[in-house]
């Protein structure tokens, strides 16, 4: 058996920063990658090193390689006997067209596979999301209420190969769209020649680092631009997953045998609703959201989505700021009640760190006040013609 030496896609993100740290706080050798200009951030660097990463640490290496080059992919695969293999590079960007997600998540990762296919590789991590299982029926529609998606529920792993969507609902938005499909690969390579895949499905991600998805909502209150909670937003589950823990738990499995050919949603223990999520958030920053009774969200999101549109017209051809988390394909996630079962997760022993989100928003905003972003609007606006997040693969 080969030494074990690990590499992590996407080594300058979110996520991926915070494996880049695990593992080299276990004593392990890591290389991480991302794209060119990547690792030489000063922003980027600053976060990092901020968020407990010793970009110096002699353990480490910082390649440049991109999804989207398999030549700078397979010079990697060709110079370092990469064993471990951490997949958390993806376009994550909820403004981006569906044929740059295609491209960066689907075609990059196509283009990993064939740079490592004579790599000795021992175990292959792939990130995911809960957003494969697609939209949750309510009572609304003559359905199950509020019951968990677990492993079992129709997914990318127990459907045709085939398949473009779970049985019996849809996907959400583009960027689920473009993450079935890139697990629906490592599945075809699991299943036609055993290739050692383990694939995590985490709930939202949140943690000091990021003011994207959750994050994004924080800053969102905590510098007043937002200042109202609909009421129905309490008959509406978020779910959510500490960073520490997606990439504690991401490390832990790659240890576990039992783990190959295995799939896990990773996500706290907390059932809270939308409502919950941003009042608290609201008593940690300091501000008062006003409630508003007559909203209701299944009525209201194609309104939201359509004016989250025409502002992104403004923002693609004329350059208008918006706010990040205005988008009009993360409306569908909050009219939605996701709830997700991290049963087969603990059943490994792992221990989630932050069992509970209360808890890490704690530790979240004191991280945020401490580096400035709680009263710093500019986290929040972007001008990107191609996507908040276009040049980024996280």
């Amino acid at each position: 058996m080969a030494e074990r030496l690990n590499l992590v896609t996407g080594g300058s993100g979110f996520t991926g920063s915070y494996v880049v740290r695990q593992l080299l706080d276990s004593g392990h050798s890591v290389i991480a990658t991302d794209r060119p200009g990547a690792f030489s951030n000063e922003e980027t660097r600053y976060v990092m090193r901020k968020t407990g990463l010793d970009l110096e640490h002699p353990n480490l290496e910082l390649i440049e390689a991109d999804l989207l080059d398999q030549g700078s992919l397979s010079n990697v695969f060709s110079t370092y006997a990469v064993t471990h293999v951490f997949h958390t590079a993806s376009l994550y960007d909820y403004t981006a067209p569906l044929s740059l997600l295609m491209k960066v998540n689907v075609d990059g990762t196509k283009n990993l596979l064939r740079a490592l296919e004579h790599a000795p590789i021992e175990r292959f991590i792939h990130w995911s999301t809960c957003g494969v299982f697609g939209k949750p029926h309510t009572a609304a529609h003559g359905e199950k209420n509020n019951l968990p998606f677990n492993e079992d529920s129709s997914s990318p792993k127990n459907t045709p190969m085939d398949a473009e969507h779970p049985e019996g609902t849809e996907l959400v938005n583009d960027y689920s769209i473009s993450k079935w499909k890139q697990e629906k690969l490592l599945w075809n390579a699991y299943q036609t020649h055993g290739f050692p895949v383990t694939v995590v499905r985490p709930a939202p991600i949140y943690g000091p680092g990021s003011s994207y998805g959750h994050g994004g909502i924080m800053l969102a209150i905590a510098t007043g631009l937002l200042r109202v909670a609909p009421l129905d937003t309490r008959n509406y589950i978020t779910t959510s997953v500490h960073v520490e823990d997606i990439a504690g738990f991401a490390c832990y499995v790659a240890e576990l045998d039992q783990g190959v050919g295995e799939d896990y949603n990773v996500v706290d223990n907390s059932i809270i609703s939308y409502y919950e999520f941003i009042q608290y958030i609201a008593l940690l920053t300091g501000r008062k959201l006003i409630d508003l009774p007559w909203i209701r969200l299944d009525k209201t999101q194609e309104s939201f989505a359509r004016v989250a549109k025409v502002w992104r017209w403004f923002e693609q051809t004329v350059h208008v700021p918006r706010i990040r988390v205005f988008e009009p394909q993360s409306a569908n996630y909050v009219s939605s009640s996701y709830w997700l079962s991290n049963r087969k997760s603990l059943m490994t022993g792992y221990q989630y760190r932050y069992p509970e989100v209360r808890e890490g928003l704690k530790d979240t905003i004191g991280w945020f006040r401490e580096m400035g972003w709680l009263t710093d609007r500019r986290k929040l606006w972007v001008v990107s013609p191609l996507g908040a997040k276009a040049n980024n693969t996280r």
